[in-house]
């Protein structure tokens, strides 16, 4: 028996030290119908408070060299959230860890080793136990989730630096409701300035993850439907030779088309987007779409983008000039749940793992702007921040301005926001060295 259209996606909270794993794997598991990303987090001592906000029914893991931290944090999870499934992926495990696994009420291990392959297999099995087939009414949830997916819109919004006025406008709501949501989002999140909202935000990964969209079931081995989004160039003729060599049905998308929305209740397969060239900011209200998108990039991806794409959903890149050799392969690939890279988009994100003041492109920020910067992130106001760095306000307000202009900022959750999205916040703690100085 076919699962029900009316199964939704397994939440699934991801924790891991390194943020490429993370955004790699979340990038994955956000192009399969069957899973929803609510969140990641860096360090083991934020898992707990995102599963008391999200209340995931699939827990990943990923411990470094000392599992200890990790499974620490999945026991007090698994007090917590008494239903969900926790999966440990390690390196290396003693005998002792794993006596200390069984004891933390661990459901799966998974060795790194093994690749993405074997965990998705892993997870699929956990689906099936999840959402048994055939079943039309979602499983208990224990406990509730705490932060709703509207809170969830609005949390994003104001982490953008958008205010209260221009969120209700987006959301189609009055600006009271806003205003309350926004309230109870602080009580939540322990919170009490909009600075200090964004970086718990960031710090939990609620900042780039969209509630999810409701897709329907799909036939077994039913072949993808292509919705090729950009314009009439050579590109797009590539595009649509490879497309029709491979017997792979598409559609054009753009003003007075039918779009890949259109077919959702039609096509038995798949539906996947082909965007060619699109601009950044097209990225989101493509990840809201819920059709999972595969770029074609005349240029090379920047490291920035990249990570900016997969956190919003991108399945897959593919340089313009290999379209009739990877295209099809990748579009294969995509609609199994895997996330394709070309090799220089790889190598950009790469680079992201090495050190922001020794990466070029990114901002170099002297020793006092990273202690502003740690400040702000902790929610400090400039008189706080002042008083624990032993310096005057005005000190403080000039060496910000200077933060805001290195981060393209213009005020202090746009440069929190800026600075997760390059993965500075992840990074303060090795902000000191020698090659750098504080502002004389």
């Amino acid at each position: 028996m076919q699962a029900s259209t009316t199964d939704s996606p397994v939440p699934v909270a991801i924790c891991g030290a390194y943020r490429l794993f993370r955004d790699a794997l979340a990038a994955s598991l956000s192009a399969r119908p069957e899973f929803t990303v609510v969140g990641e987090v860096a360090g083991p001592g934020d898992l707990l408070p995102l599963c008391r906000l999200r209340a995931p029914e699939l827990v990943l893991c990923c411990a470094d060299d000392a599992p200890g931290p990790a499974l620490d944090a999945l026991a007090a999870v698994r007090l917590r959230c008494t239903r969900a499934r926790l999966v440990l992926i390690y390196r290396e495990l003693s005998p002792e860890d794993m006596t200390a696994s069984r004891q933390a009420g661990v459901d799966t291990l998974v060795p790194l080793s093994h690749g993405l392959d074997a965990l998705l297999i892993v997870l699929a099995q956990h689906h099936a136990g999840l959402r048994p087939s055939g079943r039309t009414d979602d499983p208990p949830r224990d406990p509730p989730a705490v932060l709703t997916d509207l809170e969830q819109e609005i949390v994003a919004l104001l982490a953008a630096g958008h205010p209260v006025g221009r969120i209700a406008d987006l959301l189609g709501v009055a600006i009271h409701v806003v205003e309350n949501h926004k309230r109870r989002i602080y009580r939540k999140l322990a919170v009490c300035s909009q600075s200090h909202l964004v970086a718990r935000a960031a710090t939990l990964g609620l900042v780039g993850h969209h509630p999810p969209v409701a897709r329907p079931s799909h036939q077994p081995g039913a072949v993808p439907l292509v919705v090729v989004h950009g314009a009439d160039d050579e590109v797009r003729h590539d595009i649509e030779v490879a497309l029709l060599a491979a017997h792979m049905p598409f559609v054009l998308d753009g003003p007075g088309r039918r779009g890949g929305a259109a077919w959702e209740g039609s096509h038995p397969g798949p539906i996947l987007r082909v965007a060619v060239n699109p601009l950044a900011r097209d990225w989101t209200e493509m990840a809201r779409s819920g059709i999972p998108t595969l770029l074609v990039r005349s240029a090379p991806m920047s490291r920035d983008e990249a990570l900016a794409a997969l956190a919003n959903g991108v399945v897959g890149v593919v340089a313009a000039v290999q379209v009739g050799a990877v295209l099809v392969p990748a579009l294969q690939l995509a609609a199994a749940g895997h996330l394709t890279l070309e090799p220089g988009t790889g190598a950009a994100l790469a680079a992201a793992g090495v050190r922001w003041r020794e990466a070029d492109g990114l901002p170099e920020l002297t020793v006092r702007e990273c202690d502003i910067l740690r400040s702000i992130a902790h929610g400090h106001t400039v008189r706080q921040t002042a008083r624990s760095l032993g310096i005057a306000a005005k000190t403080v307000e000039n060496t910000q301005a200077r933060l805001f202009r290195k981060l393209g900022a213009r005020n202090r959750a746009g440069a929190l926001a800026t600075a997760h999205a390059l993965g500075l916040l992840e990074l303060l703690d090795d902000a000191s060295s020698p090659d750098t100085s504080p502002d004389r």
